[in-house]
């Protein structure tokens, strides 16, 4: 069992040949009737030579009633290196979801997040989707993609100014579920989502994680996330100079508990 859970490690830390945050369950099929969801804790750190602490926290809410499915999460991450903070973004997601039937739904949704060390003081978005299941076994596995639009209003604060957008993003998803055994869980996740007036001006999001089921309610989680922003912040008369990676990548170790 302990050779099969980190073979899967390595796979998911490795899928980065692949919302944003983990939206999706990590386990195939529809919630039940009725309330459900989890809260998650995760917290990393190092001493001696190096002194850091990372700290996260999220909770998952999700209330099915018949054919509408309403979803709400709350995401918190903050951390420091040396005693001096570099990790502070929070995230929160509301999403309704129709089932039309066994194969196409569609949702309409509310985010907002921030990322201090993104130099992303505020983005706030509100769009919807159709999606449509195309392969699944009930509790074992799914596949399913989607396609919708969102409208989205960003500031970024650039030391010497504020920066403000508005604009109409396509929302493009793929999102695959394997449930491997009792214990163990796969998922993966990839978002593409273009300026419908520049497709230069792009964001990608792909996750990957893998889910350990310890006791009837509590999972250990490994997750594995990489984003690229064709158009990150950007102001070389900063103080130091703001220059931004296109690429970002992070990886996170937590313990999940259900409800």
């Amino acid at each position: 069992m302990l050779k099969i859970i980190l073979t899967l490690t390595v796979l998911a830390f490795s899928w980065n040949v692949y919302a944003i945050s983990n939206i999706e369950s990590s386990r195939p099929g529809l919630p039940e009737e009725g309330w459900s969801g989890h809260i998650e804790f995760g917290f990393d750190g190092q001493t001696g030579n190096k002194s850091e602490e990372d700290y996260s926290a999220s909770a998952k809410a999700v209330s099915r009633h018949g054919d509408n499915i309403y979803l709400a999460i709350l995401e918190r991450d903050y951390g420091t290196t040396r005693g001096i903070k570099d990790t502070d973004d929070s995230f929160i997601h509301t999403r309704w979801v129709h089932l039309l039937n066994t194969k196409w739904a569609v949702e309409g949704f509310l985010q907002w997040e921030d990322d201090v060390f993104d130099n992303l003081k505020s983005r706030g978005l509100i769009g919807s989707n159709i999606r449509h299941v195309v392969a699944q076994d009930d509790k074992v596995f799914s596949l399913s993609v989607g396609l919708g639009g969102f409208l989205e209003r960003e500031v970024l604060d650039l030391d010497t100014y504020e920066q403000e957008s508005k604009l109409w993003r396509v929302n493009s998803f793929a999102v695959y579920k394997h449930q491997l055994n009792d214990n163990i869980g796969i998922s993966a996740t990839l978002y593409y989502q273009p300026n419908t007036n520049d497709f230069t001006d792009y964001r990608t999001y792909m996750t990957s994680a893998l889910l350990v089921k310890l006791t009837d309610t509590l999972d250990l989680k490994l997750q594995y996330q990489m984003t690229r922003d064709s158009q990150p912040a950007k102001n070389l008369e900063a103080t130091p100079p703001i220059d931004n990676h296109e690429v970002n990548t992070n990886y996170q170790t937590s313990l999940v508990y259900r409800f």
